[in-house]
């Protein structure tokens, strides 16, 4: 490898500084990074999404050093969404990373949930077209009171799962 150098002014440096910290970078990397880029040998978009490499799944341990403050407050966070502190910050920067929103075991439950009131909902109506088919001139045996009731368990599930789709793209997104 071959070293580069250059001079520039204090107010200059203090900013190449100031964005290579606000990237996650060290001044070295950033500066790598950004001849790299220039000169076309790095072709990196963090705007575009990473896509997961399926052959390199296992999980890696990341030690972070954060204020007690911070701290505190991801462990509340966690907490609400029913996992440890650990998980919550792999899900954050999973879903900002990835561009992808992370269920918590909950939302996963919940969605479950509404999969099997969805399947219920389905035999309701092969019962009623089954009816309808074999007495077709009775269709009082179809009594509207079922199909009301149908069509309130399916608005009330497509309620619950907008509010968890709107909870998961919302719960980890990142304002940049």
């Amino acid at each position: 490898m071959m070293k580069i150098e250059t001079q520039v002014d204090e107010d200059v440096k203090t900013r190449f500084k100031t964005i290579a910290k606000s990237k996650g970078f060290s001044e070295a990397r950033f500066l790598r990074y950004m001849i790299l880029k220039e000169i076309d040998l790095v072709k990196y978009d963090e705007n575009k999404p990473l896509e997961p490499d399926i052959e390199k799944l296992s999980s890696v341990r990341v030690y972070v050093r954060v204020p007690e403050f911070i701290l505190r407050d991801v462990k509340r966070r966690a907490k609400l969404k029913g996992m440890t502190s650990s998980r919550w910050i792999a899900a954050l920067i999973q879903s900002n990373i990835m561009r992808l929103p992370v269920s918590s075991e909950k939302e996963l439950f919940e969605l479950e949930s509404s999969n099997r009131q969805l399947a219920a909902i389905g035999r309701n109506i092969n019962q009623i077209a089954k009816t309808l088919n074999e007495a077709f001139h009775r269709t009082e045996a179809v009594k509207i009171d079922m199909l009301e009731a149908l069509t309130g368990e399916i608005k009330k599930n497509r309620e619950i799962i907008i509010s968890l789709v709107r909870a998961c793209q919302n719960v980890w997104r990142v304002e940049e």
